[in-house]
């Protein structure tokens, strides 16, 4: 007997360092998809990263966009966060969703607060961080207003919190180019065209931005042809370097797009960035005077010559958020870049955001 339950004992001891073996080799990195389900539809969702570590909630721009920024983020964050990549209702690979009373601000907020509560649910016991990009950087702050007690820290790279502030900066922009132009050429045809542009804008600028999705294409594609600079890039020539990722196989593979799929999302894009830009209430947004209810930490990113939103708009986010402490709040203006900043300056941009969450987390 005394043998038998030596063997056993001996066994026992054995089976516990087997299973203490096998459980300090599984890998702790996960690449997996599901829906989350949201008021009336399901939003596309895939989690990448290392499961034993603090969660990064990734926000796409658009209204309407979709997530592929694994692209962007797979080298940087993957290996010590685990990171949620979703995608927007209505947007990418998400249910489609035409209901335009329900593509509001505030039901985007309900629908992250939903996805926000499912990843608390799914993977418990984790710090979650917020990292937001153009509207999602806008998307961000408007979750934290009514939700902060969930999130650790965020970080909003291009994003707004003054609509009307970025329209006006954009159109005063455009004033000034065409002012200067208008006095340099002696072109009848040109000068015909900065005095049509001058009219426009005059008349953009007092509409009070009640139907601005055919205004937005004027000031944002159309008058920037004719006034020399891009609205979105410092160095247009790196434009061709995002074409030709979008055009490279690899890429659809690893966000798991195929050429389809995109061009069905663009699509999908068009129809919902069209009815918000045709909202007033998201023309005229303007949360600077909410926003001091804020406590917890935030790193603001911005180009420099970033004019989708307006120059100062980083600084108009970063004096609001008055009862931040200064030591848990950052303001970042990138050299000679834009709105595409990971394409103009990559090892700023991510080296900004690692030192931050890392700070954070």
């Amino acid at each position: 007997m005394k043998n038998i339950l030596l063997c056993f004992t001996a066994v026992f001891i054995a089976a516990i360092h087997l299973c203490k073996a096998q459980k300090q080799t599984v890998d702790p990195q996960i690449d997996t998809e599901f829906f989350i389900p949201v008021d009336q539809s399901k939003l596309y969702t895939r989690v990448i990263g290392n499961s034993e570590k603090p969660v990064i909630i990734a926000l796409h721009g658009g209204p309407g966009a979709f997530s592929i920024d694994h692209e962007f983020y797979r080298d940087v964050f993957e290996k010590d966060y685990l990171v949620v990549y979703f995608d927007q209702r209505g947007g990418g690979l998400s249910d489609e969703f035409k209901d335009k009373s329900m593509l509001t601000t505030d039901q985007f907020v309900k629908d992250l607060d939903d996805v926000v509560n499912y990843i608390k649910d799914k993977y418990p016991n984790k710090k979650i961080n917020l990292l937001g990009t153009s509207w999602g950087g806008t998307y961000g702050f408007l979750y934290l207003l009514k939700h902060q007690e969930k999130i650790n820290s965020f970080i909003s790279s291009s994003g707004f919190v003054d609509s009307p502030q970025r329209n006006f900066a954009l159109i005063s922009h455009e004033r000034q180019l065409a002012n200067d132009l208008l006095k340099k050429t002696n072109d009848t045809v040109k000068k015909k065209r900065y005095t049509e542009i001058l009219t426009k804008l005059d008349e953009i600028e007092t509409s009070g931005f009640k139907d601005f999705f055919h205004n937005m294409n004027k000031v944002r594609y159309e008058f920037p042809k004719d006034l020399g600079f891009d609205v979105y890039w410092a160095r247009p020539e790196l434009k061709e370097k995002k074409a030709k990722l979008l055009n490279d196989p690899a890429f659809f593979a690893r966000v798991k797009y195929t050429p389809e799929l995109l061009e069905k999302a663009i699509e999908k894009l068009e129809y919902i960035n069209e009815v918000f830009m045709n909202t007033e209430s998201y023309n005229n947004l303007n949360i600077v005077d909410k926003m001091d209810v804020i406590k917890k930490p935030v790193l603001i990113i911005q180009g420099e010559y970033d004019y989708a939103i307006g120059v100062e708009q980083g600084r108009t986010i970063y004096n609001a958020l008055k009862n931040v402490p200064k030591k848990d709040k950052e303001l970042l203006y990138v050299k000679n870049a834009s709105h595409n900043t990971p394409f103009e300056a990559p090892e700023i941009y991510y080296n900004a955001m690692k030192t931050f969450f890392k700070k954070h987390n």
